[in-house]
């Protein structure tokens, strides 16, 4: 991938690293000295050796074909985390969607709280971190299989993941993937919550279903503004701020 020249030609970007392979493009965000002021920090990767995805999970990343990101962002709050995740989200369906001829009812969903889901089989997941050093900044990180074969897949997820190359039968540009991301990302950011969260809440995967989450189980409703999970559910009082769904029905 040799996205430096296009990334720097957008002006809301201060700093590309571009790695053909490295550990973790977070933890390497995490031990950055330079930190962006107003602008993007874009750290990319061709291949992970010790990609990580929520609560500490391994991500599947030690291959060639996917798209390893983490965009270092200031904010002004650390609060509004979710106005990044929900931004992210936003960008990589629509990236996409508009790279891929779809029919007008995607198959591109959002699994809340952090991953991209084509049909039912995951494309992408999403890491948000702090940096331990700076309340000002945020670590917003993502892997996308995008030309990565069924048989490259471990046998263990094979039949749980897929990728934009198994999906249409395509090669594609991770460079251009990327730079498409990062506008889009930009965009998103700037739009006002009610209309960004509009169009987050039309791309949920699963909505009405029944779920299982943190002991609980009932019917998933929604996805309040400020990230949280409803549940329609007797033994709920409360949206949910994290966990990981299981779908039982």
């Amino acid at each position: 991938m040799t996205a430096e020249s296009d990334l720097h030609s957008l002006p809301f970007i201060e700093k590309v690293y571009h790695f053909q392979s490295i550990d973790s493009t977070n933890t390497f965000a995490k031990g950055l000295e330079y930190l962006p002021v107003k602008g993007l920090c874009i750290i990319a990767a061709d291949r992970q050796t010790a990609g990580r995805g929520q609560r500490e999970n391994h991500f599947f990343s030690d291959i060639n074909g996917g798209l390893y990101v983490s965009i270092v962002c200031p904010i002004s709050d650390i609060t509004s985390h979710f106005v990044y995740n929900r931004s992210i989200s936003l960008a990589i369906c629509h990236a996409v969607e508009d790279k891929v001829p779809l029919s007008p009812h995607s198959p591109i969903r959002i699994k809340w709280p952090n991953d991209i889901y084509w049909s039912d089989k995951k494309l992408c997941g999403i890491l948000l971190e702090s940096l331990p050093r700076s309340s000002r900044h945020l670590v917003v990180g993502f892997g996308i299989n995008v030309n990565i074969t069924r048989e490259q897949f471990p046998p263990e997820i094979r039949e749980r993941a897929t990728s934009m190359m198994i999906e249409t039968g395509q090669r594609f540009d991770c460079a251009a993937l990327l730079c498409h991301i990062c506008r889009l990302f930009q965009e998103y950011l700037l739009l006002p919550g009610g209309e960004a969260h509009d169009l987050y809440r039309n791309h949920l995967y699963g909505k009405g279903r029944r779920i299982a989450i943190n002991g609980h189980s009932g019917i998933f409703q929604d996805v309040l503004e400020d990230g949280r999970l409803c549940v329609e559910s007797n033994t709920l009082k409360a949206p949910i701020s994290s966990g990981s769904i299981q779908f039982i029905d």
